[in-house]
């Protein structure tokens, strides 16, 4: 039953990022994004640790990596990934209790950041953060319609 709520809220949040990613052009910072942050909807120290790891993924990224080394395209989006990684077992190691695991997704849960870093580099920070809490939102309003537990 939980697995099937956890599809659930991921495909909601997977067809309401794509409506919105086609209608407005404003990215939501991945598709998957929206979905995956529903899920830790009642564990809002997990949303607030993601949402500064990836503000401290940006700004080490494109204020500190970046200026010794030539990033773009892939190389640019490898080093944001990985540096969120690192950002997140250093707060893991800090602060247990921040560090959220949904069982079977917890390698979305790595990427998350990175993913929420390289889009606020390329739309900026409160476009990034107003779309993909716009879709939370749509994506946990859907889910309780539905009569989803998450």
């Amino acid at each position: 039953m939980l697995s099937t709520s956890i599809a659930t809220v991921i495909i909601l949040g997977l067809v309401f990022s794509l409506l919105f990613t086609e209608i407005t052009g404003v990215s939501p910072a991945g598709l998957i994004v929206p979905g995956y942050l529903t899920l830790l909807i009642r564990q809002p120290q997990a949303i607030f640790a993601t949402f500064f790891i990836s503000i401290l993924t940006y700004l080490i990224v494109y204020f500190g990596v970046s200026k010794v080394t030539i990033l773009y395209g892939k190389r640019k989006f490898t080093a944001v990934i990985t540096v969120a990684i690192v950002l997140q077992f250093i707060l893991h190691a800090i602060l247990p209790d921040y560090y959220i695991e949904i069982a079977g997704l917890t390698a979305v849960g790595i990427i998350v950041p990175g993913l929420l870093a390289n889009t606020i580099q390329r739309q900026g920070l409160t476009v990034t953060f107003l779309s993909t809490g716009l879709l939370i939102a749509m994506t946990y309003g859907s889910a309780m319609l539905l009569n989803v537990t998450i």
